[in-house]
This record gives C-alpha cells, structure tokens and sequence, in this order.
C-alpha cells in the first residue's frame, strides 16, 4: 500500500485481483441499477477496509475544504460518505459501458454547451480538459455509443493513466471492447504523439485530458495553482498539450446531482475558458499558467458544491522533490 508522501501514481488499487470488478459486471448485467445501488454500501466497506491510506487521505482533503469554506459546505470530515461515493460511480461506470448510459440521465445548462454542440456539428474538434471530480468518463462512454446531442457520430482520443487503475480497465475492457478504443497511456505522451491526437480534430472529435494529477512519468513537472487554500501542482503537460493542439479547450465536468444515488443524473457543466494560444512562445508560457489557474479555481467552485464526488484519494497539495517551477521545460 501506498505510504505517506509519495506520488498517486505510486498507489496501488486496493485488491490485486479482478475478481471484484468481475462479480460486479455480472451483477450489472442481471440486476436493474436500483437494486445494484442496493450492493454499493458493500463495494464501499470492502474500498473502506482495505484501503487505509484512502481513508486518511479523504480526511486530509475534506479537512482543508472545511478549513478553507469555514464549514459552510461540510462541517466534519466524513471518509465512509466520500468512498460511498466512489463505490456509487464504480458502478455507474460499469453500468453505462454495459450499454446503459442515457443522455436522458444529463442535464447540461447555460453555459458553452451550445457552442461546443455546434462546434462539433460542423464537424470541428476540440480538447476537454476534465477532472477526477465526479464521473469524467461519462461523455466519452456517450460519444462511443454515438449517444452526445450531435447528428454524427464524434470521435474520442482519451489520455489516460493506464498502471494503477490496471484491473478496472481490463474489467471494463471484456465487458465492452470500445473502452479502450483510441487511448493513449499518459506515460507515452510525447512529441509523437501529437500526429494521433491531431488526427482526431481534424476529423472532428474530441481529444480528452484530465487536468488534476500530475504527470506519473514526470511528476516534478507542474504548474503551481491556489487550491482550497493552499498551493498545489498541477500537470504541467495537460496545459501545455492543449495549447500546442490548436483547437479550442474546454473544462468539462460531470457531477451527480444530489439524491439521485437510486437514479442518478448528472449535471454536465462546460466552460470555455479566455484564454488565446495565438501569441508569442514566450507569452505561450504565461499563457499556459493562466489556463490552469482558471481550471483549479473552477475545479475548486465544483469541490465545495460536491465535497464527496472527489475521487483523488492521495495528498493533492504534495510536491515531489526537484519540483520544476512552473514547468520551465517543453515537448520539444
């Protein structure tokens, strides 16, 4: 198990078998979701027993969120109610790369979704920049089911770390082969990956990043963000990609909405953030600092509305030793 003060990317999942994920895809193929909610209180003890480091660590987090709001969102920490929440997602991820997602269960507001839909309509990519708040994988399942809003079908290049979530995605990759369906493993991403990535929005999709965990391979490289009161890293990478892609970005987040645990909906919330590539490479960089800053400051607002859709169970103020600043170091 994973000991204080080390990376996420050095956290082992809490069983070494699949056998866990195994069962529960086959109690999703039998079982409608309302009685499969019924099983979350045990996914949620076994993640609770086996996973100490995980329950220290969501204490840690909740503990600044209350310091940082006043209590006025929480007022004590809670790591059962936080991993219940884990365990409900586990198996509404199952449950929708069986099939059963439905754009039906989205709610989406007033916000750049339109212009996204648009966007996409016309047959022009772009790159969503996501988070581990909340359900992040429900629109790529949506697009591989052709299931988004959109009169065409939209192609998803996802990047993904693909060691410590091991299991869960092989699980998932026997109950539905579109899984892993144009990914690319966040420890490859390089210069040669751009031609895949490039690909994609130029034939109109989506190219989608995760913006909350620095880099497994380079996890000195990050950008220096306020986060609840407290100075955390940020993947310098993510930022840097998406201003190199030449699309547009968008921060994208899928949040349960409260009470819905038996018939969950989701609010999905797209924001287009101000900030313009069509500089200089010295003002690329300032650049870059100011499209992560705007998305912590926006994961932040979503924290404190959803205390316990957070599913980073590892200390996210943690630097590593021979922290870059600001990621001085590019691609190239």
């Amino acid at each position: 198990m994973k000991k204080d003060g080390e990376h996420w990317s050095r956290q082992e999942e809490a069983t070494k078998s699949d056998f866990p994920m195994m069962f529960l895809i086959c109690l999703v193929k039998l079982l409608p979701f309302p009685l499969l909610v019924c099983f979350v209180p045990f996914v949620s003890f076994f993640y609770y027993l086996f996973s100490p480091h995980a329950r220290r660590e969501a204490v840690r987090y909740q503990r600044q969120l209350i310091s940082f709001s006043g209590g006025r969102h929480l007022q004590r920490p809670n790591a059962y109610a936080q991993m219940t929440s884990f365990a409900l997602s586990l198996v509404e991820k199952v449950s929708a790369w069986s099939g059963k997602a439905s754009l039906e269960n989205v709610v989406f507001h007033d916000d750049d979704v339109v212009e996204l839909k648009e966007r996409l309509s016309e047959g022009k990519g772009a790159v969503l920049i996501c988070s581990h708040l909340g359900n992040m994988e429900l629109l790529r399942c949506l697009a591989s089911y052709g299931n988004t809003g959109v009169d065409r079908k939209v192609p998803v290049t996802a990047i993904m770390d693909m060691q410590v979530s091991s299991h869960f995605s092989r699980s998932i990759a026997r109950l539905n082969d579109r899984y892993q369906m144009n990914i690319i493993a966040s420890s490859d991403v390089g210069v040669e990956s751009l031609d895949p990535l490039l690909t994609t929005l130029q034939s109109g999709g989506l190219v989608v990043i995760a913006g909350d965990r620095t880099s497994a391979s380079c996890p000195g490289r990050s950008i220096k963000a306020s986060f609840l009161g407290r100075t955390a890293p940020f993947p310098y990478g993510s930022f840097l990609l998406s201003s190199l892609l030449g699309a547009p970005v968008y921060f994208v987040f899928a949040l349960r909405q409260k009470g819905t645990a038996f018939r969950p909906r989701y609010d999905m919330f797209v924001n287009k953030p101000d900030v313009s590539f069509a500089c200089s490479r010295k003002e690329r960089k300032l650049r870059i600092q100011e499209l992560c800053r705007k998305y912590a400051g926006l994961l932040e607002s979503h924290c404190l509305d959803r205390p316990y859709q957070w599913y980073n169970f590892f200390d996210f103020w943690l630097f590593t030793e021979g922290e870059d600043s600001d990621g001085q170091k590019d691609l190239d």
